[in-house]
């Protein structure tokens, strides 16, 4: 604030007035990001549970699992499909339909008439020699034959008798037809019946004869169903017997059936869409797996069917009941969480965005893994563990840790698995989870992975000695939990740059990339601040001891301190390292533009790490390094300056501090005591330890007295354990030195 003229005080209802908008404001604020963080927590638990739910309960056999009790069926009855009883039956039914076959009688017709020609001319004959030689060569007549037709003609009522017997023989004939050489195709020669209608007839007209009564293809058997046939129609037999043996020569060179292969062939289908599926029924109770037996391929699909079936059968009564048991679980593990994260990770608790992301996260962690599980190499445990590492690393390892118990307690929940899924997943993940407290190299994310891979191999086997599981099972198990470890810490180490991106944070591989010379803001400020540059060196280097000894992020507070005075590079000779004997360019300017020019390196310092891409951690340290402290010097010349002017106006204290914030990590605050106790140190003439110890005792106090620790986390015991560490370390950079002998310089 510039001097200028006195202004009048406030009165006290301004004074009242004005802090009571501004807390209720606040208050308001903070009311609005509750009520959002409550939103998001709870739409996350609906979510969840929803995931959880799925369509109903998870299916939890496996081919190869030896269930610890029998499997019996739990609902009413269900029937699985028989297939292949079903196509055995279909099949029987479509070779018990006939053959359809078209008949045409005429040649047998034929055969009738010339037969009455034959009996008419051997009844005018007088003598077997006055037969046309003709007739006797076609007929392959012998006089025996012709004497026993001879016989059955010597009178007209005999003669009309054997017409009309001859009539009636053939029509057995002329109903069944006569079948053909190469009639049938080869794959049909063994049908046992045939569907028989004449070609004037229509479908619905067919007849169906055995095979057997068909006429063969070459010779009549005389003792066969045709020739008792046509002999029955004769009376006395014999004359059926010569008659027959007559037309039998014949009726080879006579066939009158043709097969249909595609009425046959559509009659075959019919039959088979007539019969129903086959389905082997299972009743409630009804063993489907024994206990301890291997679960095999088709009781595996008898178990889907059940669980299938069970599903189905689930009312809503059923369902609302399960989901409000699903939710009221989800929300209890919600509740665990939330306490844990309220109490031990306030940052995050009061930043809605990474609310925001760690609830998406674990919807998503829970859907992939129910996804996954549907797999065969269980690669269900690979969202898990991945997602417990990202914030193991985003944050910290007990944050990580609270992490993966939560995402294994839901993974398990939603696959339906018991305790033992549940320690596979827990202790694999959380071997890998405290290996990942200070990430500096790639190697360290594999070598992560690898202890993951051993240990998820070590309780896969366990677990699978413990439920009694085929060892071959196990073994299977073991090995690809252990490939999916040594995975998840492959994928992490690739998609860390992605991870920093995305989640805002810095690891111990990027802090050190950021801490090489080669960086361009590092290198200008060589070039154009070299005392800023120094300073920074040593603080860095105090600031690390003194994390190392509370268990902060060393690196962190190392590589924070090369940056948190890059601000004064636009302006270097305005700070007493830079001057290098140029004189002092404050001493021309009033004190409120040296506390703004002072000040302003902060803002600085912000705007290049912005410009330069700095992570957000490292430009928090920029802008928390100072606090809210005072710049007494100038305070104090102000005060001087205005003691004599009565026309002055008061000097405000807060013109002259920094605007802050206070450190809000305890890397801040280490940052800001180094920061202090290094530059002070600067100016003593002889820097004794009693001297450097009475002089940081003296400026943390006054920093912890003004309340600049109040929002890092840092406790009275961590301030004095830093406190100790910044004096070891003064003293060893100012340590005194033995001279020796014709020794000119210390």
């Amino acid at each position: 604030m510039s001097i200028g003229k006195r202004r009048p005080k406030p009165n006290r209802a301004q004074l009242r007035s004005i802090p009571d908008v501004s807390i209720e404001q606040g208050r308001a604020a903070r009311q609005r990001a509750r009520l959002v963080g409550f939103a998001l927590i709870g739409l996350t638990v609906l979510a969840t549970s929803a995931v959880v739910h799925g369509s109903g309960p998870p299916f939890v056999y496996r081919l190869g699992q030896r269930p610890e009790r029998e499997i019996r069926v739990k609902v009413k009855e269900f029937r699985i499909r028989n297939q292949t009883k079903t196509s055995n039956l279909r099949q029987a039914a479509a070779d018990q339909v006939p053959l359809v076959m078209i008949n045409d009688p005429a040649p047998i017709k034929d055969l009738a008439e010339r037969l009455d020609d034959l009996t008419v001319t051997i009844a005018k004959s007088q003598r077997f020699e006055d037969v046309d030689p003709s007739l006797v060569s076609t007929w392959h007549l012998k006089p025996e034959a012709y004497l026993d037709v001879k016989a059955a003609t010597d009178t007209p009522q005999r003669r009309d008798n054997l017409h009309v017997q001859i009539a009636k023989a053939f029509e057995p004939l002329l109903d069944a037809g006569v079948l053909g050489p190469g009639a049938l195709p080869r794959n049909e020669e063994s049908s046992r019946t045939l569907s028989i209608r004449n070609v004037d007839q229509p479908d619905d007209e067919a007849r169906i004869f055995p095979r057997e009564r068909v006429v063969p293809e070459r010779i009549v058997k005389p003792d066969g169903p045709v020739a008792k046939e046509f002999t029955a129609a004769f009376t006395p037999s014999r004359i059926g017997e010569t008659l027959f043996q007559l037309v039998a020569d014949r009726l080879e060179g006579r066939p009158t059936l043709t097969f249909d292969p595609e009425e046959t062939a559509r009659l075959r289908e019919l039959a088979r869409d007539a019969v129903p599926e086959w389905y082997d029924p299972y009743r409630e109770g009804e063993v489907l797996v024994e206990q301890g037996q291997a679960i095999g391929e088709e009781q595996l699909i008898l178990l889907r069917m059940e669980h299938d079936e069970a599903a189905a059968e689930l009312t809503w009564a059923d369902r609302l009941q399960r989901a409000c048991g699903i939710l009221a679980l989800v929300s209890a593990l919600f509740m665990l969480a939330g306490s844990y994260v309220g109490r031990n990770e306030r940052l995050i608790a009061a930043d809605l965005g990474r609310i925001a992301t760690l609830c998406a996260l674990v919807v998503v962690c829970v859907g992939a893994a129910r996804l996954l599980a549907h797999q065969a190499w269980g690669s269900e445990l690979i969202p898990v563990a991945v997602s417990g590492m990202v914030l193991a690393i985003a944050y910290n390892p007990g944050f990580g840790l609270m992490a993966t118990f939560l995402l294994s307690m839901l993974t398990c929940m939603s696959l339906g698995t018991g305790i033992a899924h549940f320690l596979i997943l827990m202790g694999g993940t959380a071997a890998a989870v405290l290996g990942l407290n200070d990430v500096r190299t790639r190697t360290k994310l594999i070598k992560v992975g690898a202890t993951s891979a051993a240990v998820f191999l070590a309780l896969t086997w366990a677990a699978g000695l413990w439920e009694r599981q085929p060892v071959e099972l196990v073994r299977a198990d073991g090995f690809w939990r252990a490939g999916w470890g040594l995975m998840a810490g492959f994928l992490l180490g690739g998609s860390l740059p992605f991870l920093e991106s995305a989640f805002g944070i810095v690891t111990g591989i990027s802090l050190l990339e950021l801490g090489d010379n080669t960086h361009p803001l590092l290198q200008e400020l060589v070039r154009r601040a070299p005392g800023t540059h120094n300073h920074s060196i040593t603080v860095g280097a105090i600031a690390e001891a003194a994390a190392e000894r509370i268990g902060a992020n060393s690196l962190l507070v190392r590589i924070g301190a090369y940056f948190h005075d890059i601000g004064k590079m636009l302006k270097p000779h305005y700070f007493i390292e830079n001057q290098m004997g140029s004189g002092n360019r404050h001493a021309k300017l009033a004190p409120a533009m040296s506390t703004l020019i002072i000040i302003g390196h902060v803002k600085d310092g912000v705007d290049l790490g912005r410009q330069h891409h700095l992570p957000e951690r490292i430009i928090d340290l920029i802008e928390q390094h100072h606090g809210t402290t005072l710049v007494e010097y100038f305070y104090h010349e102000a005060n001087r300056r205005c003691g004599g002017d009565p026309d002055a106006a008061v000097v405000q204290e807060s013109a002259f501090r920094y605007p802050g914030p206070k450190p809000q990590s305890k890397e801040a605050g280490i940052l800001m005591m180094s920061d202090c106790v290094e530059s002070a140190s600067r100016t003593l003439s002889e820097p004794t330890p009693s001297r450097i110890e009475g002089l940081v005792r003296e400026l943390i106090d006054k920093r912890l007295r003004d309340g600049q620790f109040d929002e890092s986390g840092l406790t009275l015991r961590e301030i004095a354990e830093i406190r100790d560490s910044l004096i070891k370390s003064l003293i060893g950079i100012y340590h005194g030195r033995v001279k020796y002998p014709e020794q000119r310089t210390a």
